[in-house]
Protein backbone atom coordinates (compact mmCIF):
# COMPACT_ATOMS: atom_id res chain seq x y z
CA UNK A 1 0.00 0.00 0.00
CA UNK A 2 2.66 2.48 0.88
CA UNK A 3 4.62 1.20 -2.48
CA UNK A 4 1.57 2.36 -3.93
CA UNK A 5 1.24 5.37 -2.63
CA UNK A 6 4.67 6.74 -3.05
CA UNK A 7 4.55 5.65 -6.81
CA UNK A 8 1.37 7.77 -7.39
CA UNK A 9 3.49 10.62 -5.77
CA UNK A 10 6.40 10.13 -8.15
CA UNK A 11 3.80 9.58 -11.24
CA UNK A 12 1.86 13.07 -10.42
CA UNK A 13 5.25 14.77 -9.97
CA UNK A 14 6.47 13.57 -13.46
CA UNK A 15 3.15 14.76 -15.05
CA UNK A 16 4.16 18.26 -13.24
CA UNK A 17 7.53 18.36 -14.95
CA UNK A 18 6.03 17.10 -18.22
CA UNK A 19 3.25 19.34 -17.83
CA UNK A 20 6.09 22.45 -17.29
CA UNK A 21 8.63 21.56 -20.48
CA UNK A 22 5.61 21.49 -22.69
CA UNK A 23 4.09 24.68 -21.18
CA UNK A 24 7.24 26.32 -21.54
CA UNK A 25 8.28 24.92 -25.46
CA UNK A 26 11.60 23.88 -23.87
CA UNK A 27 12.06 20.32 -25.29
CA UNK A 28 15.64 20.00 -23.66
CA UNK A 29 17.49 17.15 -25.92
CA UNK A 30 16.02 17.77 -29.68
CA UNK A 31 18.54 18.44 -32.13
CA UNK A 32 18.69 21.84 -33.91
CA UNK A 33 20.28 22.61 -37.26
CA UNK A 34 23.80 22.67 -35.77
CA UNK A 35 23.71 18.95 -34.37
CA UNK A 36 22.51 17.90 -37.95
CA UNK A 37 25.25 19.49 -40.15
CA UNK A 38 27.97 18.82 -37.34
CA UNK A 39 26.16 14.67 -37.71
CA UNK A 40 26.68 15.02 -41.71
CA UNK A 41 30.36 16.54 -41.47
CA UNK A 42 31.83 13.79 -39.52
CA UNK A 43 30.01 11.02 -41.78
CA UNK A 44 31.17 12.65 -44.34
CA UNK A 45 34.78 13.04 -43.40
CA UNK A 46 34.39 9.13 -42.64
CA UNK A 47 33.65 8.07 -45.84
CA UNK A 48 36.20 10.07 -47.11
CA UNK A 49 38.84 8.84 -44.97
CA UNK A 50 37.74 5.02 -45.15
CA UNK A 51 37.42 5.68 -48.97
CA UNK A 52 41.22 6.80 -48.86
CA UNK A 53 42.01 4.06 -46.61
CA UNK A 54 40.64 1.26 -48.44
CA UNK A 55 42.26 2.62 -52.17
Amino acid sequence: MENDIAWQNELARRARIYEDIEAGHRFEGTMTVIDYACMMALTLVLVVAFWVWGG
